[in-house]
Order: C-alpha cells, then structure tokens, then sequence
C-alpha cells in the first residue's frame, strides 16, 4: 500500500487547539479548535468549508466542539476507546461538586484525559468520569446523574483509557508505561490488576470489538495481548515510537502516529502479528490523525502549524 498526498490547506485556527475527525455522512474531515471549525471534503480536499457551531463558546458546556447539531449527534453516536458520548443536552446536568460544569470534550480529545469528561460504557449503561488520577461511577437519573463510586487510578498518571466491549472493565496505561485492567460492577469498582509493565509512557489502548484481543502503544513499543477468563496473554509486539495509533480490525490495517517520525502502516493478524506496509512522511511532525471508514483516506494535524494534509491509502497496484 501507498499513502498519496492528495492536499494540504492551512485553515486560520489555533494549533494548540485543533482536533479532527471523519464524518462519514458528508465524506469529509472535520477540524476546528475551541470557537471554529471546517469542513475539508474527501472529494475535493484543498477545500475549506466553515462550519456553524449548536452553540456560542461562552458560556462554557462541556459539549463544546463548535459544530452543528446533526455532525455532533454523528460524532457520538461512534464509539471512543470503547466509549459513547451522550447527547449534547445531557451534558447541560454535568455538574462538579462545586456546581460547575463537569467535563471538558475538547481538550478530552486533545490531552490526557483529565477533565471528568463523562462518557458511556454502552454495555453496562453506565456513566464514568475520567481522570488522570480517578475514575468515578455514575447513574443516570431523570434529572441527571447520581454518583455511585469513585477509586483512584493504579501507577503514576493515566494517559490513556480503553472500555472492554462487553464486560464492565477498563484497561488504562500510565506515564510510566504500567498498563492495569480495573473492575467495576453496578454497586462500585472492584479488583485492579496490572497487565504489563513497558517502562515508558503508554500512549494509546484499543480492544478488538469481540474483545479479545487488547492493543497498547507507547514510547518505543507497539503490543498485543489476547483476553480470556479474565486474563491478559502477550500476543505479539514490534518495536517503535508510538503517539498514537488507528486500528482497523475489520481491515487487518494499523495506522502507527508517530509524531516527528511522521506515519506508518501496519498489517496486523493474530496469527502472524505485525507486518510493516507502508510510511509517510508530511511536512512535520504528526499532531492528530483520522481515518476515513473504507481506509481509503487519511488526514492528519502538524505539530508546527494547523495545517491538515489529506492523504488517499491505495494498494501498490492501483498506484502503479
């Protein structure tokens, strides 16, 4: 396979702000920061189309990427590490225990995940609250949202999160690189247990939609574990700086971020592991990265500007 620089467009927003995502209904990437956003269609991908948000930025909501309704109600209706966002207006009865407005989407996207952003587990039905530090339990109620129980995370600060498709279980890796599996049932949270120990900071987790398998990257390391009666196995693991990472199961296909070392493409099967495809190399180092649903078109943030470079994924065949 080949990643084809299709176009790059330079849209005016703040770069430490920028986040991105695939609409599927529009066949278009999204981009914006905290008071504007933009289309970017797959079809004609030098195009900037400005986008009008649900909502002015002030006050602030917890639900506060600037894009309409219907592109918000699309962006959480898929899943996020497992994950669900609830519907816009349930964030209006997201509150601290000072009163305040609890979560922060955004900079959710952006950073590690310490905002007590709420987000669902779509197979308990319940809500949790993500930190760097605690993970809280929440009921949703008529009226809003009851606490149920609160624990703190495992090893040093949790950078990063994945929900377990169909048990109430989630695994989270830290800046140390210690990646733990925590239970929880619908009364509190139970038994945490460490799953591996990679001695440099983890960066991203995903479960295979049946669950089980468990992918994990970090600084230096890209892994995977099988999942059974409660238990984490290596699998297989290939050596290299992950930022972040895209997996396709249905597609065998793992797209590896890799900051300044820029993009790599890996073919992944349990039975044989990783298997390197292909690399791209954009005008910087990678920020941000999203992947259109068939994994034919790649977009991707810069570190340096807020530049979006725009990338057709074709097989080494078609680009001949």
């Amino acid at each position: 396979m080949n990643f084809q620089l299709l176009a790059t467009t330079a849209p005016p927003l703040q770069q430490q702000l920028q986040w991105l995502f695939h609409s599927p209904s529009t066949s278009s990437f999204i981009t914006g920061d905290e008071r504007t956003s933009f289309s970017i269609p797959v079809a004609t991908p030098s195009t900037l189309s400005p986008l009008t948000p649900a909502r002015p930025p002030e006050p602030f909501h917890p639900c506060n990427l600037p894009i309409p309704a219907d592109l918000y109600a699309e962006f959480a209706s898929h899943p996020w590490h497992g994950f669900r966002f609830l519907d816009a207006s349930a964030y209006d009865a997201a509150e601290d225990n000072k009163g305040l407005p609890a979560g922060d989407l955004l900079r959710t996207l952006l950073f590690n995940p310490d905002y007590g952003h709420y987000v669902l587990h779509p197979a308990t039905g319940l809500i949790l609250a993500l930190r760097s530090g605690s993970l809280q339990l929440l009921n949703r109620t008529t009226d809003g949202f009851t606490p149920i129980d609160q624990t703190r995370t495992r090893g040093k600060a949790t950078l990063a999160f994945a929900a377990h498709p169909t048990e109430p279980l989630i695994a989270y890796g830290d800046n140390a690189g210690t990646f733990t599996a925590h239970r929880y049932q619908p009364t509190g949270f139970t038994k945490a247990s460490k799953i591996a120990a990679k001695d440099r900071k983890a960066s991203r987790l995903e479960f295979s939609p049946d669950g089980a398998t468990l992918m994990l990257g970090g600084m230096g390391y890209l892994a995977t574990f099988s999942y059974e009666n409660e238990k984490f196995f290596p699998r297989h693991e290939t050596s290299i700086a992950v930022r972040d990472f895209l997996w396709l199961p249905d597609k065998n296909l793992v797209l590896v971020n890799q900051g300044l070392h820029g993009l790599t493409a890996f073919n992944y099967s349990p039975q044989s592991g990783f298997t390197q495809l292909a690399e791209a190399k954009p005008p910087g180092g990678v920020n941000q990265m999203s992947v259109s649903n068939d994994a034919k078109h790649l977009a991707v943030t810069l570190q340096e500007s807020p530049a979006v470079s725009v990338y057709a994924i074709t097989s080494r065949e078609s680009s001949s």
